[in-house]
């Protein structure tokens, strides 16, 4: 079962690698890591609003921005940004009209990591911190209203970069168990994981 932030998040897994890699780019050396392409994704957790029960929704990312760097003995989470689109909530599941909810972000400040595992082709970070959350409200007339950007409490965000088989990997896991966002008479996601599984690009860092 995947682990997530808000998500849920990180955990990056690949085979063997092929040879070692060259110690300018080696992962227990100071570098500079950018997801690219998704290969797997899951962003699940339950909404609530204004109705009797409350909904399970699964989503996927889309297009993701994760950013790291090291240096000898230290560790930075630069970017998170995770697009998340648009969730539809019946009118059964939410009387009388439903619910729609449009252009959904999870996002995380900059931050120190600790590093908790460094080896050539394998590097393991966790970050501690609140997950945001920017999402618009889609009224009857078609019209998006902003609602206010929130914030879980401070979770743990965990990253690997793995490399195998001549690929890079990065994955991030986090979870956040009991309410992670709410905005009054709105709506309340509880219960969030995140699981990203990602190309990951890595450079020396000058």
């Amino acid at each position: 079962m995947k682990r997530v932030i808000f998500l849920g998040c990180i955990a990056a897994m690949a085979g063997c690698a092929e040879g070692h890699p060259s110690s300018a780019d080696s992962l227990d050396h100071p570098i500079q890591v950018e997801t690219g392409a998704v290969a797997d994704s899951s962003v699940s957790f339950t909404i609530q609003g204004g109705f009797a029960s409350a909904s399970q929704v699964a989503m996927r990312v889309q297009q993701p921005l994760v950013k790291l760097h090291t240096t000898a003995d230290r560790a930075w989470l630069d970017a998170v940004e995770l697009p998340l689109g648009d969730v539809t909530i019946s009118a059964e599941a939410l009387p009388p009209k439903g619910l729609i909810l449009r252009n959904l972000v999870v996002k995380a400040p900059a931050t120190h990591a600790l590093i908790m595992h460094e080896q050539a082709d394998a590097l393991e970070l966790r970050a501690t911190l609140p997950l945001s959350l920017d999402w618009s409200m889609q009224l009857d007339d078609g019209s998006l209203y902003k609602l206010g950007t929130v914030h879980t409490a401070p979770i743990n965000v965990d990253i690997n970069v793995v490399r195998a088989n001549g690929r890079t990997t990065a994955t991030v896991q986090a979870a956040c168990l009991g309410t992670c966002w709410a905005v009054d008479g709105v709506a309340t996601l509880s219960d969030g994981a995140v699981y990203l599984e990602a190309g990951a690009e890595v450079t020396a860092a000058e």
